[in-house]
């Protein structure tokens, strides 16, 4: 088998952002935001961070179902910990198996400010986002205040809520690219700080500059090759 090499994974992730590009549509700035959607989205990503995806997304799904972020508006803190708790506890079904969710009282309590936080601030998530039209402002402020949140949370957030694409989600797979391509050196952990993750995100936005691309959109080519390179080539793991 032909070892892959940096060269290879950089024409490979340009392929891909340009076939994403080709099909890619940015959502209308005028699209009026869904509270219940900005919350299902917000908690799906405070849900997935050291837990698998599908797991994160069909907790935040029951959360979404039960309406308890919608018809509560008025319960304390502690009582929708208690609520959030009860549903996160419970095994959830995925391919017809029955798993746990990994952090149930810690999430359920991250959520639970993350709520009262947006309320006691803004009213509604839509409102903040209002307040914040620039994304970077508006990541910072999610980062500064809502629990269980970071700098790599928040862009995801921002990216699947609201279509910014302007901002970069530095996960493992688009850190080691950086890496592999001698971008620049980055640890072999996450990007933590926002200090930091702001450094790194415009060295890759430079690099999608001038490959003619979105930062988002040739971090999401990145994510799909890196991906499947890792299961070619184990040197790609590292």
């Amino acid at each position: 088998m032909t070892s892959i090499t940096a060269d290879r994974v950089c024409e490979a992730v340009t392929c891909i952002a340009e076939e994403i590009n080709s099909q890619f549509r940015r959502r209308s700035k005028t699209t009026a935001y869904n509270e219940r959607e900005l919350w299902a989205e917000l908690t799906c990503c405070i849900l997935s961070s050291q837990v698998p995806y599908d797991l994160a997304r069909a907790a935040a799904q029951r959360i979404d179902e039960s309406l308890v972020l919608h018809e509560l508006r008025r319960t304390g803190q502690m009582t929708l910990k208690r609520e959030l708790l009860e549903l996160l506890s419970t095994p959830l079904l995925l391919s017809n198996r029955h798993r746990r969710y990994r952090f149930p009282n810690v999430r359920a309590s991250q959520i639970a400010a993350a709520f009262c936080i947006v309320r006691d601030e803004s009213g509604s998530l839509a409102e903040l986002l209002d307040r914040y039209p620039d994304r970077q402002r508006a990541r910072s402020w999610l980062v500064a205040n809502i629990p269980g949140v970071g700098p790599k949370q928040a862009s995801m957030f921002l990216r699947n809520a609201v279509g910014s694409y302007d901002l970069a989600i530095l996960d493992r797979h688009v850190l080691r690219y950086m890496r592999a391509i001698e971008l620049c050196t980055i640890p072999n952990s996450s990007v933590t700080t926002i200090r930091q993750y702001e450094r790194y995100e415009a060295q890759l936005q430079r690099h999608a500059t001038t490959l003619g691309h979105a930062v988002g959109v040739l971090d999401w080519a990145i994510w799909i090759v890196m991906r499947t390179a890792s299961r070619i080539d184990r040197r790609w793991v590292s």
